[in-house]
């Protein structure tokens, strides 16, 4: 029953048992399960489990953005075919569309969504349960490619849908769309990097590209950033190696101190993926300054990548009312 992110942090309290991972789930919400039956999978003994697993399986790309910003002209171009309705009228989509896919070898689930509107403009019941689709199309997905119309630009709709990505910890690929239409297309890629450092600069590490549906421009070359952002959602590092990491940080820049007085930081782990956690313990939590924490993190993608993926760091104090 831990159905958010703020009741999902209670499951660290569980570590002083010294049991091992405790696993946080959601029935109502389908949070964690698919962890957690990975989890008794590998206890298993081999040869126990019939069902046949995949050697690679596929990855899961949700399609998600504003309505009219060309998803399902995109999942279209991608398969050569009118498999989907586009029409100039926003929101012509009302369903979470799941689409079989191969390219090169790899198998992948594109998810075509109805546009995201904001809250206030939802209105209907179909369009309710339109975007709440959606958002559960992001929970089920791997990668989400969060399409923004190339002329209009950022809008703030475009950062809420980050933000709830950012949430669920699903990597993501930025795609700007209808790129045909922008008239000087060298300066205008220039320009994106502006855009997300002043515009969305909690994005540097996310990755973008820009295509056009009509023209069919580099719409297959996004499965390149999906199957390198996939592989990074995926990503554990052993808590020897961490920790190795973790030491030459801290000999770097030490923590610097807070009131006077310096945290003793003992160990770092990382405690899952989907959202990507790390937990570091220390003997006062309050003591590890939010500045010192963002560092880590920007060492840990320097180190390990872990491109297009949201990264949530905690610190855990010696008492449980000590963490942040």
């Amino acid at each position: 029953k831990l159905d958010n992110d703020n009741m999902e942090m209670q499951r660290y309290d569980f570590f002083e048992l010294g049991l091992g991972e405790p696993y946080a789930i959601s029935s109502g919400h389908d949070l964690g399960i698919s962890d957690l039956l990975d989890a008794i999978v590998a206890h298993l003994p081999e040869g126990y489990v019939s069902v046949e697993v995949e050697e690679e399986p596929r990855t899961k790309i949700a399609i998600v953005g504003k309505p009219n910003v060309g998803k399902s002209s995109f999942v279209n171009a991608i398969l050569n075919e009118e498999r989907a309705i586009v029409t100039d009228i926003p929101g012509t989509t009302r369903d979470a569309i799941d689409i079989e896919f191969t390219w090169e070898g790899k198998d992948y689930l594109l998810i075509d969504t109805a546009g995201m509107r904001r809250k206030g403009k939802v209105g209907r019941d179909v369009e309710r349960f339109s975007v709440s689709r959606s958002l559960r199309a992001v929970n089920r997905a791997d990668v989400a490619f969060v399409m923004i119309d190339a002329v209009e630009g950022v809008s703030e709709q475009d950062k809420r849908i980050f933000n709830y990505i950012n949430e669920r910890g699903t990597g993501a690929v930025i795609v700007w769309t209808k790129w045909d239409l922008v008239e000087d297309k060298e300066a205008a890629f220039k320009k994106l990097a502006d855009v997300i450092d002043f515009k969305m600069p909690f994005l540097k590490y996310v990755p973008y590209l820009s295509i056009s549906n009509t023209e069919r421009m580099r719409i297959y070359k996004s499965f390149e950033y999906a199957d390198r952002v996939a592989a990074a959602v995926h990503r554990r590092i052993p808590t020897a190696e961490l920790n190795k990491f973790f030491e030459e940080v801290q000999h770097k820049v030490p923590v610097p101190t807070r009131r006077g007085k310096s945290a003793k930081i003992y160990y770092m782990t990382q405690v899952s993926t989907r959202p990507t956690t790390f937990v570091i313990f220390a003997n006062d939590a309050s003591l590890v300054h939010w500045s010192y924490v963002r560092h880590i993190e920007n060492e840990l993608r320097e180190k390990f990548g872990f491109e297009g993926v949201p990264l949530k760091l905690e610190v855990r104090g010696r008492k449980s009312d000590k963490s942040r």
